[in-house]
């Protein structure tokens, strides 16, 4: 193979960097604001905490479905940026603003509806129960904001320009921390809402971040042609076709996380607390991954809209190559020293020993994981959402849930199996994944041809 294809040039790291980074630091950001709620919560008691960790898994699988407004917007966006359509790409933020609010209104029903039902399944604490559904009823009027600010950054980083929603992100979580906490405790003499006011304080926070992304969209970073026409049916299908199966694929595997939960549970208690912790440490490779899987999202999508798929193709390679590359010095250090960073998360020795193991051999694959994951952001940027998309649905829902219980439970191998399966579908589906890249079909699914108008 030739030495180009394995190399990286520092300025096309340069532009990696420059892209990925600001996104690093507003999923960094937005993992505070969570570790932050949970902290006020914890002095409310354990029924709070539980409560409040019910509601953010039913959230969490409702907000996963506004991520194809994401997808589709960023795709359509860069695309257009990259024909030289600056106007055609403002217009797609018109037509995506009505897909979130109406999206998000929907969920948001679906939220109330669906909430008193998870927790009678979940749990049979009232007190569990009554927390949990104060802090959802406060929380769930966020998803058509958030749905719209999904929207805006979608734009900021299609157009690679993330540090707007950087900015808007950091404001974002300090109001959210500080509302969060004046509301919770009743702090400056507002009421003492606890759970709810934790729900409510994230809302105000969430509508502030929507009316400044409004202002910067209006005046100081304008984005043209925004408001200044009708949303489109064409522009609406347009991205739903590449947005709507990321969506749905998302919020599976939320659900599917649930169902590993409720596995592992069939082992043991110590084994749900180390699945946890073990969860959370795969965040540290996830996060960075994600950023650069953005900015390959981007990257691929203006050099396609250029009519350019050679250099499409080659931003994929490379992007994925340094992400695979910096996740690879995490796998070590977790290789090598496991149980440093279980003793942050883990009081029990009995649990740290139970999680040391799994977590080596997860680490073995954070590396493959990083460059199958950012090739399948690449395929998104490029519009081929629903292959790429079925093919996680089928391994996670046809093979790994499946394998999970037959390994972990009926084959009694527990976290060790568990962790064994998950490093295996690493692999597969990153070998997946890099075979679709190798072929042409993404290139032929350029959404804005470059000499439409």
């Amino acid at each position: 193979m030739k030495p180009e294809l394995w190399l990286v040039s520092p300025p096309r790291v340069c532009t990696i960097v420059s892209l990925s980074l600001p996104i690093v630091l507003i999923l960094l950001a937005q993992t505070l604001l969570g570790l932050a709620t949970i902290a006020m919560v914890s002095h409310l008691g354990d029924a709070a905490v539980a409560g409040v960790g019910v509601a953010n898994a039913l959230f969490s699988m409702l907000m996963s479905v506004l991520f194809g407004i994401d997808t589709g917007v960023q795709a359509l966006v860069a695309q257009r940026i990259g024909a030289g359509q600056t106007r055609l790409a403002g217009k797609t933020l018109n037509d995506a603003l009505p897909i979130a609010v109406v999206a998000g209104l929907l969920l948001m029903a679906l939220g109330y509806g669906l909430g008193p039902s998870v927790f009678r399944m979940v749990t049979d604490d009232p007190a569990v129960t009554a927390r949990g559904l104060s802090y959802l009823v406060t929380a769930l009027p966020m998803l058509p904001l958030l749905g719209c600010i999904f929207a805006f950054s979608a734009y900021r980083n299609g157009a690679g320009t993330p540090r707007y929603s950087l900015l808007v992100s950091i404001v974002q979580v300090g109001c959210a921390i500080a509302l969060s906490y004046l509301l919770v405790f009743g702090a400056l003499g507002l009421p003492q809402m606890e759970t709810a006011g934790a729900g409510l304080g994230a809302t105000l926070a969430t509508l502030v971040a929507f009316l400044i992304h409004l202002l910067l969209a209006l005046r100081f970073a304008p984005v043209p042609g925004f408001l200044q026409t009708r949303p489109s049916w064409q522009g609406v299908r347009a991205i739903l076709a590449i947005g709507l199966p990321v969506g749905l694929q998302q919020a599976f595997v939320y659900l599917g996380t649930t169902v590993v939960f409720a596995i592992v549970g069939l082992i043991g208690t110590s084994e749900v607390a180390a699945m946890s912790v073990l969860l959370t440490l795969l965040l540290l490779s996830i996060l960075p991954t994600s950023g650069m899987g953005v900015a390959a999202a981007t990257l691929v999508g203006m050099t396609l809209g250029r009519g350019d798929v050679a250099d499409a193709r080659r931003w994929g390679w490379d992007v994925a190559r340094c992400g695979a590359l910096v996740i690879l010095f995490l796998s070590l250090a977790l290789v090598i020293a496991p149980r440093d960073p279980l003793g942050l998360l883990i009081a029990d020795q009995t649990t740290i020993a139970l999680a040391a193991t799994p977590l080596r051999v997860l680490a073995i694959g954070m590396s493959v994981d990083a460059f199958g994951r950012i090739l399948g952001f690449a395929l998104r940027g490029a519009g081929a959402t629903k292959l790429v998309t079925l093919v996680a649905f089928i391994l996670q829902w046809a093979v790994q849930l499946p394998l999970t219980w037959f390994v972990g439970v009926y084959l009694a191998f527990g976290l060790c199996g568990i962790a064994i399966v998950r490093l295996v579908l690493f692999a597969v589906e990153a070998a997946i994944v890099t075979l679709l890249w190798q072929n042409d079909f993404w290139a032929r699914r350029r959404v804005t041809p470059p000499s439409s108008r």
